[in-house]
């Protein structure tokens, strides 16, 4: 038997804020879990900008941008933890996603692990998704084998967080992949009403959805493409987006339609 605690760390793609987990891991013969403690920091006005504007910095800027997101992330944690006493095993720290495009081998997540172990002393694992990138892989969904290991009694586990994905047992075979895109379009429209999201999807309920723009968004080639594969923000710009931003209707149609479509 072992027990594990370990705090996890993760920032979407849709910019709600900074999700820290104190969670306590304990393998017997099946591994189990309980969560002890759980935060999400909302992010500022700039932290949003900071993050939002990250893929048009500089080299050198976005360098700099990595160890200032290491400190704060570190320095979160180190708050987070303030009132526990038993000793932390490890940090895990996902950090937050710049650029995706595994078709060239490339993946890049901020929030330097180095920094984040120097404020809080604990050892830190990050940058999860580069070695299956390098090796071929899509580098997402990500955690298909926690899924695996901790929710065994489940045929599917489906996260719908900035992008929607899936992962399942076939023939003996772990496999997972991204569905689609979720909260990082309903958020894009939100704003365009003045809301941060679209809460409890009150304003989508306003709305009416659209066969046209359905059936454009449903025929999208990414949804007939075979598995492995994975979406990121420069799809969702190039391809999605660009799809609603032509479109005559009204916010919250759109919204009802993407709800529809999701």
């Amino acid at each position: 038997m072992k027990n594990y605690r370990a705090v996890g760390i993760m920032s979407g793609t849709s910019l709600d804020g900074l999700d820290i987990v104190l969670c306590n891991f304990t393998y017997n013969n099946v591994w189990s879990f309980q969560i002890e403690k759980s935060l999400t920091i909302k992010y500022s006005k700039d932290w949003q900008t900071k993050l939002s504007s990250a893929p048009s910095l500089s080299g050198y800027e976005l360098t700099l941008l990595d160890k200032e997101y290491g400190r704060f992330i570190g320095n979160s944690v180190k708050d987070f933890l303030t009132n526990c006493t038993s000793p932390i095993d490890v940090i895990a720290s996902h950090g937050h996603t710049v650029f995706h495009q595994p078709n060239k081998k490339l993946t890049l997540q901020i929030g330097n692990g180095q920094e984040i172990a120097i404020a809080t002393g604990i050892k830190t694992i990050c940058n999860f998704r580069s070695l299956d990138v390098a090796l071929g892989g899509q580098g997402a969904p990500l955690v298909p084998v926690g899924d695996q290991f901790l929710f065994p009694e489940y045929d599917f586990c489906m996260n719908i967080g900035g992008f929607a994905n899936i992962s399942f047992d076939d023939k003996g075979k772990r496999v997972a992949y991204d569905i689609g895109p979720a909260n990082i379009v309903l958020n894009y429209l939100a704003n365009k009403l003045g809301h941060p999201i679209d809460k409890n999807g009150a304003l989508g309920f306003l709305g009416k959805s659209d066969d046209q723009l359905l059936n454009e968004l449903n025929s999208l080639s990414y949804y007939s493409l075979n598995r492995p594969k994975s979406l990121g923000k420069e799809w969702l710009e190039q391809i999605f987006l660009p799809i609603l931003n032509r479109s005559n209707l009204s916010i919250h149609n759109q919204l009802k339609t993407v709800y529809e479509h999701i």
